[in-house]
């Protein structure tokens, strides 16, 4: 048995209430249908969230059996979660936060109300919905936990997270939907909402890395990568269809790039074991497990793989984030944090196996070809990895709801038959949803055979293309320093970094003409979202350059210089793009 550490959860005892739950399925389920039994109550109570899910909640407590030690474990992992930096952020208007019961309720009551209320056999069958997504949610809050007496422990742990769900699918009705199959997939549902808090991610990156199973390790990587993948393609999707402009459309690169720091950094955690266990399956020639890690591999890269294959000086730029990764040490040296160490030495690892493993990766690619009328991945669309479980279960409400796939089956491809692919664009056709708005989310072949040609063309380039990241590739940016530079250096003839991507709080920089506006309490969230190359403090605010400038200038093979930038900001600017960023007087080195 291994022990809890002081402050920590008690683990074995949450895995025995979840227990004591599904023993007492139908007699819980009972007690949800009474909640669902509503049709009466006032319009207020059936949108209060809170109150919603504190009922549902008290079905599962208000159990005889449970001990007075068992009450006191009610919202005990929520509550750890969050004092670990996953609460997610207020965002009004929108549910931010992982599958929730009381959620749930306020949208199947929508439903009802627009079309009829069920009956108590309907309501039942939602109700069964509801216990298994409560027991999802508690297991994915109960996965985050599994390293908190130490790496050594983590695998028994995470077999216990998978023995209740093994637990809760047998125990089952058939007409219920097996949400996750595999504990593994439930850590990154689990970090799936947005938080302010970015360190925790990382922070739980390290503790996968020092997982002591490699199966364990590999297949929640896998997870992470195929579900941040997704993300980012749905965003695209999104921007895609509100823009009416295509994939390649600069405004859409830019943004794409621009926001994307945490994502960038979280993929290339995953990536590097991927690719190391990728190359080691090729070697050993495992055809099942190559076939397997090349498309989590391509899905992971999928939403910009040009950046990701063939601009790995880009992409280390992209995906720093210079509140999280840069510091100064006592002597006032401008240094990486351990974080952003590790994260630096991790990029140089993804650009040797990258550079290495594009050609295998463009032989293996076409088997995830999409194929008009079968399903392909790379046409999923969702916002965050917990609105794919809120999708199924909705889908519940419907007696004809599909239930044989899981949430794994949505980043695999589909044979020629077209059920799975029916059962991704099914999600949406509800009642209440007005048609015009079901067919902006049907399946979208060509935007799947879109992305899957930019990928396949970014692999092709890095393996027979010119040399990944040539010097002459990408253009470099001239730190000018305060006594400025030699009339006939190199760096004199550089053009100025254009002001568009200069921002400032600062009046008198504005008034000088050395920035545009930049409101400052947006300027101080979009610096800790990682969306600039450096930003400091000058006397009437803030100044920072935009990323912007990588893809525009840099990368579009143009030199460009800044000048006057406190000494601090040169360190961090140097740090944040080593293989970009110059003081004059290192070029020769």
């Amino acid at each position: 048995m291994i022990g809890e550490r002081l402050g920590q959860v008690p683990f074995r005892a949450h895995v025995e209430l979840l227990q004591l739950f599904l023993a007492h399925r139908d007699q819980i389920v009972e007690k949800i249908a009474g909640v669902l039994n509503a049709q009466r109550r006032p319009i207020e109570d059936l949108q209060d969230r809170p109150t919603l899910s504190r009922h549902c909640e008290d079905c599962f407590f208000s159990l005889t059996a449970i001990t007075p030690d068992q009450s006191r474990l009610r919202g005990q992992l929520e509550h750890a979660h969050w004092a670990s930096g996953f609460k997610p952020r207020e965002t009004p208007g929108m549910h931010n936060d992982l599958v929730d019961p009381g959620e749930m309720m306020i949208r199947s009551f929508h439903l009802w109300r627009q079309t009829r209320w069920p009956g108590r056999h309907g309501r039942a069958r939602y109700a069964h919905t509801l216990f298994s997504l409560y027991l999802i949610r508690s297991l994915a809050l109960l996965s985050m936990r599994v390293w908190d007496a130490g790496a050594a422990g983590a695998c028994e742990r995470l077999s216990q997270v998978q023995s209740v769900l093994d637990q809760l699918w047998s125990g089952a009705p058939a007409d219920q939907p097996v949400f996750v199959r595999d504990a593994r997939w439930l850590i990154p549902l689990a970090q799936s909402p947005t938080t302010d808090e970015l360190a925790a991610y990382f922070a739980v990156a390290e503790q996968i890395a020092a997982t002591p199973s490699q199966v364990d390790r590999i297949e929640i990587q896998k997870a992470a990568v195929q579900l941040a993948g997704g993300h980012l393609r749905s965003q695209l999707r999104h921007y895609c269809i509100k823009k009416g402009v295509s994939l390649d459309e600069e405004s859409l690169v830019l943004s794409a790039r621009n926001s994307n720091a945490l994502d960038f950094a979280l993929l290339i955690q995953g990536l590097v074991p991927l690719l190391e266990a990728y190359e080691h399956a090729c070697d050993l020639g495992d055809r099942r497990n190559r076939v397997q890690l090349a498309r989590a591999i391509c899905q992971g890269i999928s939403a910009d793989p040009e950046l990701f294959v063939n601009r790995v000086d880009l992409l280390a730029a992209y995906s720093m984030i210079e509140d999280l990764f840069i510091t100064t040490d006592r002597d006032g040296q401008v240094v990486y944090t351990p974080v952003g160490q590790r994260h630096i030495e991790l990029l140089h690892e993804y650009e040797s196996h990258i550079g290495r493993l594009s050609r295998p990766l463009y032989e293996d690619c076409p088997q995830f070809r999409p194929v008009e009328g079968a399903y392909s991945p790379y046409g999923v669309i969702y916002g965050f990895s917990s609105n794919l479980t809120e999708h199924m279960g909705l889908k519940t409400l419907q007696p004809e709801a599909v239930t044989e796939f899981s949430l794994e089956d949505a980043f695999a491809e589909g044979d020629a038959s077209t059920k799975k692919r029916a059962w991704v664009s099914g999600w949406r056709r509800l009642p209440h949803i007005e048609p015009e708005v079901q067919r902006l989310f049907d399946y979208p072949q060509q935007f799947a055979e879109d992305i899957f040609e930019r990928i396949e063309q970014a692999l092709r380039r890095g393996a027979f293309g010119a040399k990944r990241n040539a010097v002459g590739e990408s253009g470099r940016l001239f730190i000018v320093p305060a006594e400025g530079l030699e009339p006939d250096s190199e760096a004199s003839q550089v053009p100025d970094l254009p002001l568009r991507y200069i921002g400032s709080s600062d009046a008198q920089l504005i008034a000088a003409e050395k920035a545009h506006w930049y409101d400052e309490a947006r300027l101080l969230r979009d610096r800790h979202e990682g969306m600039f190359l450096v930003s400091y403090r000058t006397p009437g605010g803030w100044t920072a350059i935009s990323k912007d400038v990588l893809t525009k200038v840099l990368g579009a093979g143009r030199d460009a210089k800044v000048a006057q930038l406190p000494d601090l900001a040169v360190g961090v600017l140097r740090l944040m793009c080593p293989d970009l960023a110059f003081l004059p007087d290192t070029l020769a080195h």
